[in-house]
């Protein structure tokens, strides 16, 4: 049985914030004692994760924004 897009965009933003949340906890460890260059690897590091997870925050706001639209809309009609 496949799942509906809405569950599957669920899953996969579900594994993205856990794994936002692991990794970003692996690289504050790493930084407690980093200067320099190790420094700014983190830092960048957590740029990517950052914005991966911030594309996966807007996929899911606009599928539950357009669901919303789609309702309201079709409510709107006589």
């Amino acid at each position: 049985m496949s799942m509906d897009p809405t569950r599957k965009l669920l899953k996969v933003f579900g594994v993205k914030v856990t794994d936002y949340e692991a990794k970003t906890d692996a690289l504050l460890e790493r930084a407690a004692g980093a200067t320099g260059e190790a420094r700014l690897a983190i830092l960048e590091d957590a740029l990517e994760l950052t914005a991966d997870l911030d594309h996966w925050l807007r996929e899911i706001s606009s599928h539950v924004l357009e669901r919303q639209e789609r309702v309201l809309r079709r409510l709107r009609e006589p």
